[in-house]
């Protein structure tokens, strides 16, 4: 299990379940959502560094994913957090 380094320097356990809230709430599919997800555990292979990964990586390749997957959603997602 991995875990997921916050700003505030605190870890949680990675959670997929978040990911696949945050695509569909920015306007992408359930299916997209599991892609976003698939490509994440592929990279996390080699990101995290003692099974740990800061929280502003996952946002930044999961979205890099939802671009190739649904550029709409990831511009949704883009403006949501500039807010």
């Amino acid at each position: 299990m991995y875990k997921v380094e916050k700003k505030n320097g605190n870890l949680e356990d990675y959670d997929k379940n978040k990911i696949v809230s945050a695509v569909i709430k920015a306007g992408g599919t359930k299916e997209e959502a599991e892609k976003v997800v698939s490509g994440l555990d592929l990279w996390l292979l080699t990101a995290a560094v003692n099974g740990v990964v800061k929280s502003e990586q996952i946002k930044v390749k999961g979205l890099e994913i939802l671009k190739s997957i649904n550029p709409t959603a990831a511009g949704s997602y883009e403006n949501y957090k500039k807010v």
